[in-house]
């Protein structure tokens, strides 16, 4: 996944459903803050992971759920040392509809969408709405292996059954939520200027300024958000462009580091050993 802006598409242009099966740390530490026009649910199955949802943090426990609006900032995180698997299901509401003049649409999805019903964030093990909700979500993960191309309709109904109980579950914005949505709205230019520019040499007054925040509020939000200040973060997110690069190509370590915005191979090194626990080559020879 790309960070703040996601331009990957998950799943089929005609079809825009997807699970994936991951697992920390092994296949990765994280995903970043980013956000996509996808709705996602999540379901662990193993362990857990630490879940930033705009301004709220969860901890995603083993057989619990969270929901995650489509265009929401969020980030998942390794919790300490903890191993975790869980799948991540990803679909976009207009797979579910027929147009904008869909009755469907206009009555259940668009209130959604357009966050003026606020779906729950977390659902832990003592919520009636998990045992709604896991047998479709478990069912969903079946139907995706190894045929999914021949259950497109059961995976829709599904999907409909999944926003059925969703939407019977959801509570009306208060004027207080529609505030921090705009403000978040107000925070993805400055992600997306991290996203385009990551690889150069930018400030926190530089990103502050997309949004049009005072340097001083912006470095506060990010680090609530973050839990790390803007130049900590900057250099981990360079860090999971560079880690990106050497699992996916043949380039050389030092024209990766400097392509991710790295000036000292060296320091480059070093920072990338504290993260991962191994150096770039070591790295490299392990997924390849």
């Amino acid at each position: 996944m790309n960070a703040y802006l996601e331009t990957k598409l998950h799943g089929k242009t005609d079809f825009p459903f997807i699970v994936y099966y991951s697992v920390l740390p092994e296949e990765l530490n994280g995903f970043p803050l980013h956000w996509h026009e996808e709705m996602e649910i999540i379901y662990v199955i193993e362990g857990k992971i630490r879940l930033t949802i705009q301004s709220n943090e969860y901890t995603v426990s083993k057989n619990e759920i969270a929901l995650i609006h489509p265009q929401s900032i969020h980030a998942i995180r390794q919790v300490s040392e903890t191993h975790a698997i869980y799948f991540n299901i990803l679909f976009r509401f207009s797979m579910l509809s027929g147009g904008s003049e869909n009755i469907c649409r206009k009555k259940y999805l668009d209130p959604i969408y357009e966050r003026n019903l606020i779906m729950p964030e977390y659902i832990d093990l003592s919520n009636p709405l998990r045992n709604e909700l896991e047998p479709v979500i478990k069912s969903l993960t079946d139907l995706n292996w190894p045929y999914g191309d021949k259950n497109e309709l059961l995976i829709k109904a599904r999907l409909l059954e999944i926003m059925h109980i969703i939407k019977n579950n959801c509570t009306k914005a208060e004027d207080i939520e529609k505030t921090e949505s705009d403000f978040f709205r107000k925070l993805k230019k400055s992600l997306l200027f991290i996203e385009t520019n990551y690889s150069d040499h930018i400030t926190v007054a530089q990103a502050a300024e997309m949004s049009n925040f005072s340097e001083s509020y912006f470095s506060k939000i990010f680090r609530q958000l973050t839990g790390s200040s803007f130049t900590q973060y900057l250099k981990d997110f360079r860090l999971e462009r560079a880690a990106e690069k050497i699992r996916n190509t043949n380039a050389r370590i030092s024209e990766i580091a400097f392509s991710v915005g790295f000036n000292n191979l060296s320091y480059f090194t070093r920072s990338f050993k504290d993260k991962y626990k191994m150096t770039p080559k070591a790295f490299q020879i392990k997924n390849k």
